[in-house]
């Protein structure tokens, strides 16, 4: 064995004594390493003008796991061949200075808030070599430099980002591109946007989508599934979401991996700043919205997506939370419904008693009840109907305990009201109004019949 690696010792001292001596370079390479560097930024600087209306870029700051600096922000990219490029953004980081302590105390603390409005910049570009190729903005963008200037950020540091970046990968068909900060090491997809597509509407559409998805005020966390690994997903709204085991603390097994919405043709994408690594050996990253499913699939497994909360188990958490379901009367709901409710309505008029609406909460006791409000002789009252509910998959069971004298008093005084009431006392299956990524507001279907159902909104 001493024998073999001495001999490709020799061997090799072999080969560097022959290129020492001959000097000629042009032996081993066809081009001077001048040239070279010269072709390899002609070539990355045309395949980042061959999508001639440019890139949905997917910054990252930096790797920190809090905002402003750990979260991601899209940026619209256009790579003219004049050597200018357009830089776009809609979402601002910006900090600011807030009162602390007591009234009249000047004690102040640094906070960081975001604005949301399209920016646009031109300013030149160009691909460098530096032990290979990097694309620089080498001259101030305020859409790019942004967050990298320091004078955006209190301490001097701004926001933490890059301006120069190394080219990773760039295939020839320039279906996208892969650049990594040359400082902070974050890596940046970038990826085509169509010919035609209008940069501020672009950026409009991908935001509204984000916005109806993640609603700033969304009242429940999302549920990644990876297989047989379950994981809440908290703080999607903010883009920096808190993704643990489902049955974990999410405090001890926090694990905080922001994201980046884009859309390609009709198709919605989210994906990860970082990969996730599963037991199976696979890894995923990126998702597209599944419109009909209502979910988001993983581009690299199908079998894996993110979905909403399960709606009977979050109608039941928020009771529990002392949040209420509200139905009124202007509420959507089906037509069986909106008679029982009507007829009821209208037979309490008839005797100076105003039904105001129902709800399901929780009493002062902590008792799941269904609330009756109304009013009668100037006076607003609030029947508490007791009630148990119980969950069993997509389904809830509700059912009516005995109620008390005074609450009997009123059912047989409103027979129409008792018939209203006794329709919720039955299985409703959890149904989402707009996307089971937001349930502000839910539909209870009657299990039995489809067609039969009421919206109910959280308050």
């Amino acid at each position: 064995m001493m024998k073999k690696i001495f001999n490709l010792s020799l061997m090799a001292l072999s080969i560097i004594s022959f290129t020492a001596c001959s000097g000629e370079e042009d032996d081993i390479f066809d081009a001077s390493a001048a040239e070279r560097l010269n072709n390899a930024s002609a070539l990355y600087s045309a395949r980042l003008t061959a999508q001639p209306n440019g890139w949905a870029m997917q910054y990252y700051p930096t790797y920190d796991n809090e905002a402003p600096n750990g979260k991601g922000y899209l940026l619209l990219t256009r790579f003219n061949r004049d050597m200018t490029v357009n830089v776009s953004g809609y979402e601002w980081p910006e900090w600011y200075e807030e009162q602390t302590g007591s009234a009249g105390s000047t004690e102040k603390e640094w906070k960081c808030r975001y604005k949301n409005e399209y920016r646009e910049d031109t300013s030149p570009w160009e691909v460098i070599t530096d032990n290979g190729p990097v694309l620089t903005f080498n001259s101030y963008n305020t859409s790019l430099h942004y967050f990298s200037d320091p004078d955006f950020r209190p301490t001097g540091t701004g926001f933490g980002g890059d301006y120069e970046f190394i080219v990773v990968e760039a295939p020839e068909d320039a279906s996208y591109m892969m650049l990594k900060g040359k400082k902070r090491g974050t890596y940046n997809l970038l990826t085509p946007i169509e010919p035609g597509v209008d940069y501020a509407e672009y950026m409009a559409d991908v935001k509204a989508f984000q916005s109806k998805i993640f609603p700033t005020n969304a009242p429940t966390y999302n549920v990644l599934h990876l297989g047989d690994s379950i994981f809440k997903m908290e703080g999607a709204q903010e883009g920096l979401p808190n993704i643990y085991p489902y049955d974990g603390d999410a405090v001890v097994d926090e694990r905080f991996n922001p994201f980046i919405m884009t859309r390609r043709g009709t198709d919605y994408y989210l994906r990860f700043r970082d990969k996730k690594q599963l037991t199976t050996g696979e890894t995923v990253q990126d998702f597209r919205y599944n419109k009909l499913k209502d979910v988001f699939e993983s581009v690299e497994n199908a079998q894996y997506f993110i979905s909403g909360d399960t709606i009977s188990r979050f109608f039941i958490h928020a009771i529990k939370t002392n949040k209420t379901w509200l139905l009124t009367r202007s509420a959507s709901m089906s037509d069986d419904v909106k008679q029982l409710y009507d007829k009821a309505y209208s037979d309490m008029r008839a005797r100076n008693y105003t039904l105001s609406n129902v709800a399901f909460s929780v009493d002062p006791s902590g008792v799941t009840s269904f609330s009756v409000r109304y009013s009668a002789n100037q006076k607003n009252s609030n029947a508490l109907f007791n009630l148990t509910i119980k969950q069993k998959g997509e389904r809830v069971t509700i059912t009516m305990l005995p109620p008390s004298e005074n609450l009997q008093k009123l059912l047989t005084m409103f027979p129409s009201l008792s018939t209203f009431i006794e329709y919720f006392c039955q299985e409703f299956t959890g149904k989402p109004v707009t996307t089971g990524f937001d349930l502000n507001n839910i539909k209870l279907e009657n299990s039995k019949n489809s067609g039969s159902w009421a919206t109910f909104s959280l308050r």
